[in-house]
């Protein structure tokens, strides 16, 4: 997955799963991706060049950086990474995000009691 255009600024990228194919169709299903960028990364050139090395042109592409706690630890737990720019950074973040989503998950409980009223 290591393009010179898009990943150069990646810390990791994870696979969550990948959509069976449809009974009706052999087309494959969609391909869910999870990112944490560095700094001055292309979202989009990404994509793109994820669409060309799979040939599979419904890829659900998430910005982990940008994404709530429980959605990255949904994403990284339990994933493939798929690149990591130094080793141990998929490691540091699934820990991150699984403590970020213990952290908050008061907010969270919070929120839902206040709407409840």
């Amino acid at each position: 997955m290591r393009s010179t255009r898009s990943a150069s600024g990646t810390a990791c990228g994870c696979c969550r799963h990948s959509a069976a194919p449809s009974a009706a169709t052999s087309e494959p299903g969609d391909l869910d991706v999870g990112v944490l960028f560095r700094a001055g990364s292309d979202l989009l050139g990404l994509l793109e060049d994820l669409v060309v090395l799979t040939g599979i042109e419904r890829v659900d592409l998430a910005d982990l950086g940008r994404a709530g706690p429980v959605m990255r630890e949904c994403a990284l737990v339990g994933a493939v990474a798929l690149y990591e720019a130094e080793a141990g950074d998929y490691a540091q973040a699934q820990m991150a995000a699984m403590l970020e989503r213990m952290d908050t998950e008061w907010l969270r409980r919070l929120d839902l009691e206040l709407m409840a009223e």
